[in-house]
């Protein structure tokens, strides 16, 4: 969990904007998978929408073992915790 301003590794992996409960939990508010940590912003929903819906950090995975990896994560993860600012997967 970082603030969302950190530099992050020009690596591939999966992160979540994410806000904190009152109790403590965290609130995926968006899910994505990347090929480029550092440039994440690329094609996906943007920061001021992700901060317009809560987002005040964001969790990294760094995952190098390939791109199907990081999908299956990303999709198991949305369908878990359905975020708001993710489109709906099918089961």
């Amino acid at each position: 969990m970082h603030p969302l301003d950190t530099g992050l590794k020009a690596l591939p992996g999966n992160f979540i904007y994410a806000r904190q409960a009152e109790d403590g939990n965290w609130v995926p508010i968006y899910i994505a998978q990347t090929r480029d940590l550092h440039q994440r912003l690329e094609g996906h929903v943007s920061l001021d929408d992700a901060v317009a819906n809560g987002a005040t950090h964001i969790h990294v995975h760094y995952c190098t073992t390939g791109q199907a990896a990081r999908y299956t994560e990303q999709r198991d993860l949305i369908l878990r915790w359905q975020p708001v600012c993710n489109d709906p997967v099918e089961t």
